[in-house]
């Protein structure tokens, strides 16, 4: 898409999105009106605008709260992957300590000075 049909395309939804809130008038208004009747694809675009600002100010309404269940879950699956990180750390720091001590020790590589 060329920067000029995607600039097009931005101004269009900002358009459509503005007139679905209510923030169009007068000839501002009746442009985005005009496109909307013609084209079926902006119609609908406009609905789906019209839907998600009901959805947002629902939300806004009413506090969203998590359940218990879920935050519990949340904090026992952080608790274990801390846990497994450190247990990865120190499994790695003693398998390489040991398979360091292991080729010295075979003599396969020479002692660090």
């Amino acid at each position: 898409m060329s920067a000029r049909r995607q600039e097009d395309a931005w101004a269009l939804l900002e358009i459509v999105g503005a007139y679905a809130a209510g923030e169009l008038e007068g000839e501002e208004a009746r442009e985005a009106e005009q496109l909307m009747y013609d084209r079926l694809d902006y119609r609908r675009l406009a609905e789906s605008y019209a839907r998600m600002l009901v959805m947002l100010s629902t939300l806004s309404i009413e506090p969203v709260e998590a359940p218990e269940a879920i935050v519990s879950c949340a904090v026992r699956r952080a608790y274990v992957s801390a846990f497994l990180r450190q247990a990865e750390h120190v499994m790695r720091a003693l398998v390489g300590d040991y398979i360091g001590a292991l080729t010295l020790y075979l003599g396969l590589r020479p002692v660090r000075q």
